[in-house]
């Protein structure tokens, strides 16, 4: 525990620092604090879109499903995310030349001057803020529990508030800059702490082929494609094939990191990277989680997520268990921090059109401060941990976010698009989410918010034609 907290403090000084350098670095304008003036190399890019999509769910959620139900969960992560790195490139590359041509700033910016129209682009901006908040708390939640197991004193709901205050903080002093450079440490952190997790635990079981016979010969269901319960259904698997694609661009976290590339090759580079990152590294938390059915290590039923920790404490070294919930935590706090500031610069940028730059700093900064104060509630009121953290995600961010989708592509690729069909297209997908939340839709065995996706891209398809461009 010692070792953890030493470790936690050094980690969260260096954020604090980083934030405070880039401050000093930083010009007082909307454009140099929310997207650091667009001067992302390929390095910074490529890591903070990586360590920005690494998070909560990548250490516990992974794991923890990987637990219940099986290898399966590494076709529809690894792979499956794999292929979103083509959105690098179809969105990705449109959004930096229309940001730097318009000097776009937020992804509602772009949606509404593409269109012409504010009530559109608040629209936009409301489904972005009121989905994405669930997702922010859920990273101070993971930050929690890890916090709360390792110390076996300090509540989930403390960890979690100490968490958010400390992200707070290091974003508000050094904007998207600071973010950049605190992803790249995050990153490397992460990969290297999960890298050593698989390797020491393999090794404690025998070896990886040893840990896998262990697995198999506890329960054989575990190597099957539907897995444990028969799970991944042949719907439930395409829809998680679709979900990444579809969904990941619209985190306003990625959409507004699109902004910041210096030049295409930055989007380029990190379009091949991506695939390559994750083909490994979604692979060692689903290895571990299905490891602990061979390694008789018990786990209490609605603690799924906190299989990898019990395993890494099990068989690596203390000071390695340290630096492996450290890891963790950079998880964590990589896809925060950026989601408070995309969040923040949407509220200060599209709500408050504010004509003085200075001041859109100074009020996306307090905006920053009324947004933890917002996650803080969720975390004490809307947390659910029956759900656990992927169940939570599926059912609020992910399912909300992949509505806007259609209005996207339409406003990058289709020039018969209207605005009346983009409203339509989001007012009656996101209904239709509420539908099936409550099962007032039948879903016939896909997620959601796949279904969701249909029914947005058919309802603006139709009401573009029904309600044509006046020329």
């Amino acid at each position: 525990m010692i070792a953890f907290l030493l470790m936690i403090l050094g980690y969260f000084s260096l954020l604090l620092l980083m934030g405070f350098i880039a401050y000093r670095k930083t010009k007082k304008t909307p454009e140099d604090y929310f997207i650091a003036g667009r001067s992302f190399g390929p390095l910074i890019l490529f890591f903070s879109l990586a360590a920005t999509n690494f998070s909560a769910f990548t250490f516990l959620g992974f794991a923890g499903n990987a637990y219940k139900i099986g290898l399966g969960q590494y076709g529809i992560m690894g792979f499956g995310t794999a292929f979103m790195a083509l959105m690098f490139f179809i969105i990705g590359r449109k959004v930096w030349k229309l940001g730097k041509e318009n000097r776009y700033i937020t992804p509602p910016e772009l949606i509404g001057d593409r269109f012409q129209s504010r009530s559109l682009r608040l629209l936009f901006m409301g489904v972005m803020v009121v989905f994405t908040i669930p997702y922010l708390a859920v990273q101070a939640v993971g930050a929690g529990i890890l916090i709360q197991y390792v110390s076996g004193a300090i509540s989930w709901q403390i960890g979690a508030i100490v968490t958010i205050v400390v992200v707070m903080l290091y974003v508000m002093l050094g904007g998207m800059r600071g973010s950049g450079w605190a992803d790249v440490f995050q990153g490397v952190l992460m990969i290297t702490a999960m890298t050593l997790a698989v390797v020491f635990v393999a090794i404690s079981l025998g070896g990886f082929e040893q840990a896998n016979l262990l697995a198999y010969q506890a329960n054989p269901v575990l190597f099957t494609r539907p897995g444990v319960g028969e799970y991944f259904t042949m719907q439930m698997w395409f829809s998680f094939m679709l979900l990444w694609f579809f969904v990941d661009p619209m985190f306003p976290q990625l959409f507004s990191l699109f902004y910041t590339a210096k030049n295409q090759k930055s989007l380029k580079v990190s379009m091949i990277l991506y695939p390559v990152i994750v083909s490994f590294f979604f692979l060692f938390p689903v290895l571990i989680g299905v490891w602990a059915h061979g390694a008789g290590l018990p786990i209490p039923s609605g603690s799924e997520d906190m299989v990898l920790p019990m395993m890494v404490q099990r068989f690596a070294p203390p000071v390695l268990f340290a630096f492996v919930m450290t890891g963790a935590l950079a998880a964590l706090i990589s896809t925060a921090d950026s989601q408070l500031l995309s969040l923040s610069t949407m509220l200060s940028h599209d709500l408050l059109r504010l004509k003085k730059r200075k001041q859109e700093v100074w009020y996306g900064k307090m905006v920053i401060v009324v947004l933890s104060l917002f996650t803080v509630v969720f975390i004490i009121t809307g947390y659910d941990p029956n759900e656990g953290i992927m169940g939570t995600l599926v059912k609020t961010t992910f399912s909300g976010l992949i509505v806007l989708c259609p209005t996207t592509l339409a406003a990058l690729f289709w020039k018969r698009a209207t605005k009346y069909g983009c409203m339509a297209s989001i007012v009656i997908g996101e209904l239709s989410i509420v539908l099936f939340h409550y099962k007032l839709l039948p879903d016939f065995g896909f997620l959601p918010g796949i279904l969701a996706l249909l029914i947005s891209t058919v309802i603006l398809v139709v009401a573009c034609f029904l309600f044509p461009r006046k020329t």
